[in-house]
């Protein structure tokens, strides 16, 4: 699953243009800032980059080097006891932690961005269970708490969440990186909507790095 919400939060994409913008991916031609020219299934495509694009990468990550005091986003989808099992985590790095806070539903799964609480792991298992604790904007029955916080850390009502994770869930960190990172021959993923004049602009990019391919 691709937290295409999350990523257009993420590289800073505005709400009202969210319809507009379109996913492009492939390989980097070449970069002379602010344009960065992209070589996709369709042919060379030139996007010029915002003065304040966000230049974004993902590492592979275990289980681990999850830490109470963490911020994370977990994909999630209910199992037949109800419990939430992780599909995909991301871990934050601390300049982006609140991101997208709260808990609310996402192509047919459940995406929570909170704080991690608590880590129990399961021996031997690569996997254990994560307890969570997020700002939303919904106040519901018995406590619930739902949708986006307003501003991190900020909301009409706080919850909680436990999340299971297995073996199959994808985890990854989100590193933030600078325009030496737009290399010739990286792959590339971004979101770029056009003007009246046709011209593509783009608020970020996810780059391939140290050998890792961007996710989504």
């Amino acid at each position: 699953m691709r937290l295409r919400a999350l990523v257009l939060l993420l590289l800073l994409v505005p709400a009202s243009a969210e319809t507009a913008a379109q996913r492009m991916t492939g390989t980097i031609e070449s970069y002379a800032a602010p344009v960065l020219t992209v070589k996709t299934a369709k042919g060379s495509v030139a996007i010029t980059l915002s003065p304040v694009a966000r230049i974004v990468a993902n590492e592979k990550a275990p289980f681990g080097t999850i830490k109470p005091g963490d911020f994370i986003a977990s994909t999630a989808a209910a199992r037949k006891d109800g419990r939430l099992v992780a599909k995909e985590i991301r871990i934050f790095p601390p300049s982006l932690r609140g991101l997208g806070e709260g808990q609310y539903p996402h192509e047919n799964a459940s995406l929570t961005n909170a704080a991690v609480v608590s880590v129990v792991a399961v021996p031997n298992a690569k996997g254990g269970v994560l307890k969570l604790s997020f700002h939303g904007s919904t106040p519901g029955p018995n406590g619930m708490c739902s949708g986006h916080a307003p501003a991190p850390g900020v909301g009409s009502c706080s919850g909680d969440a436990e999340i299971v994770v297995t073996p199959k869930t994808t985890v990854t960190a989100w590193l933030l990186g600078d325009a030496t990172w737009l290399q010739i021959g990286k792959a590339v993923s971004l979101f770029a909507a056009a003007d009246a004049g046709g011209k593509l602009t783009s608020p970020g990019v996810l780059v391939e790095h140290n050998g890792v391919k961007p996710v989504p």
